[in-house]
């Protein structure tokens, strides 16, 4: 049985998620230490099944007699080791048989769904399927996903899929995979499932998880994980679980694991993660599956740098931001794709959500990127593509327009008199998805005179009335001479994001026509 740490190493997490996988992470150690696992396994009586290296990384993988399978990774940017030991693992037994059928175009539909979720298929060369996810799990849901796995079939037989890759255990990637099972699952064949999941339903495996509140609704990620393991022997298909390094040819799509929750899980009290990061080739380009990926906690900078360099991303975590925005933008930076894909509506993605975290908007304005494809309208492109001539002018019209749709982020308003306290009385729209700080500032005649920095709170996606001089009347603030009697006044108010102001009997002066 090999014993980790074996060699002295200091400093070393071990993260145990199920109960047939431990994982041990090492940080700054010599290159040479990942030679000497190598032999240490080899003289242990495993045998050596795969290895590879390139820019970024070292890979091996062993096999023992009992079937218990050694991952081992070392990452040449920031000098770090893992290695990932897995009970009677099937990954060794891996096979992938396309279709002898006329070969036709690979393409990418980014499914149309009720709600953000993620739902991708992706059509191989042989008229087999990959779906990445699935949505949540709404009967329309599936009912797109199966509607789309026929219109994209070759023939008129039961549409294949060569795998069904299920990212993370969150409702709105996973839920749709049940329902389509109970509706579908005879009108389909599938050949094979690939994920990374808990095998518990319970907190006193994964305490970082802890979120009591979420129980007590029936709302955490991994309730229903339970009827997933279900269906895997129900269906009674191959299963494999990918572990970060591992390589899977489905088709004549080449699938890299980059990331998985063996080395993320520990970090975070939210299932993303957890989540798979994929690098696809197909068709001669790059495709990045970022899934709901936090960039910060897998370390994508910095474990493979340059080696991210795609033709075409999806934004991770539809682009709402997961963890820190800095690692993301570096992320964005090494990957430089011309082509997005934002499983998410316009709405949240250029007026609710999106266009204020700072990461995303950062992709969003880069110079690199040419087009992103949202998910308001269901999308399929063939492979090779290309953006239109015309697509980064479209991007940059939706962005501006976006942002001009919730509004502005300077208002001001003229021509008002202490005299009518109506004139004090102002309302504030808020059809963003995050609160809004609104500062207010009053100015008079006289330049010494004036209130400032007065603050009022507006919840996402709410209305609110207020009265710019806070719970005190215009007497009060009068008697305590902190306003000039008899006096014109203008009000301004301010807001990082955009806001819209509305008086009842005034019209603003001016308000800010570049939305920021």
């Amino acid at each position: 049985m090999l014993t980790v740490p074996a060699f002295g190493e200091t400093g070393v997490f071990e993260n145990r998620v199920n109960e047939k996988t431990r994982t041990w992470v090492m940080e700054d150690v010599e290159a040479s230490l990942f030679d000497d696992y190598c032999a240490l396994l080899e003289k242990e009586g495993y045998i050596q099944k795969e290895a590879y290296e390139h820019s970024a990384r070292r890979y091996a993988a062993f096999l023992s007699e009992d079937g218990e399978g050694v991952f081992l990774n070392f990452y040449r940017g920031n000098c770090e080791l893992t290695l990932v030991r897995e009970e009677n693992t099937a990954y060794f037994s891996y096979t992938d048989t396309p279709r002898s059928c006329p070969a036709s175009p690979s393409r990418i539909t980014q499914v149309t769904l009720k709600d953000f979720g993620m739902s991708y298929v992706i059509r191989l060369s042989d008229g087999r399927f990959i779906i990445l996810d699935g949505g949540r799990h709404y009967e329309c849901d599936q009912d797109q996903l199966f509607q789309c796995l026929k219109a994209e079939s070759p023939d008129d037989e039961k549409p294949v899929i060569a795998a069904w890759i299920l990212t993370h255990p969150h409702s709105d990637h996973y839920l749709c995979f049940l329902g389509f099972m109970e509706r579908y699952g005879e009108e389909v064949v599938i050949e094979k499932l690939l994920f990374n999941f808990p095998e518990h339903d319970d907190f006193e495996h994964y305490p970082k998880l802890k979120t009591p509140e979420a129980m007590a609704k029936g709302l955490a990620a991994f309730l229903n994980v339970p009827k997933l393991w279900a269906w895997v022997e129900k269906l009674g298909v191959p299963l494999y679980i990918p572990r970060t390094g591992q390589r899977y040819q489905i088709g004549n799509a080449a699938c890299e694991i980059l990331a998985c929750m063996d080395e993320t899980m520990h970090m975070s009290k939210k299932i993303n993660a957890s989540s798979l990061v994929i690098r696809m080739e197909l068709e001669g380009q790059v495709i990045l599956w970022a899934t709901d990926a936090s960039f910060g906690f897998a370390r994508m900078p910095q474990r493979y740098g340059s080696y991210l360099k795609s033709d075409i991303l999806q934004i991770p975590h539809h682009g709402f931001q997961s963890g820190d925005p800095s690692a993301e933008i570096a992320g964005y930076d090494l990957i430089q794709p011309k082509v997005c894909f934002l499983p998410v509506s316009d709405a949240n993605a250029y007026i609710h959500i999106d266009i204020y975290k700072e990461s995303t908007r950062y992709i969003m304005r880069s110079s690199y990127v040419e087009e992103i494809i949202t998910g308001t309208r269901q999308r399929t492109i063939t492979l090779p593509y290309t953006p239109s001539a015309y697509a980064k002018r479209e991007l940059e019209e939706r962005v501006w327009m976006g942002r001009e749709s919730g509004g502005a982020r300077v208002w001001i308003f003229s021509g008002l008199s202490v005299s009518n306290p109506e004139d004090f009385a102002f309302t504030i729209l808020n059809v963003t998805g995050y609160p809004a700080e609104v500062s207010i500032d009053l100015y008079f005649e006289e330049r010494l005179q004036g209130v400032r920095n007065i603050k009022a709170d507006v919840a996402e996606r709410t209305v609110k009335d207020i009265f710019v001089l806070g719970e005190k009347s215009p007497e009060e603030w009068l008697k305590a001479k902190e306003i000039p009697e008899n006096s014109r006044f203008a009000v301004r108010f301010t807001c990082l994001t955009p806001i819209v102001v509305t008086h009842n009997t005034r019209t603003a002066s001016y308000h800010s026509v570049l939305p920021g």
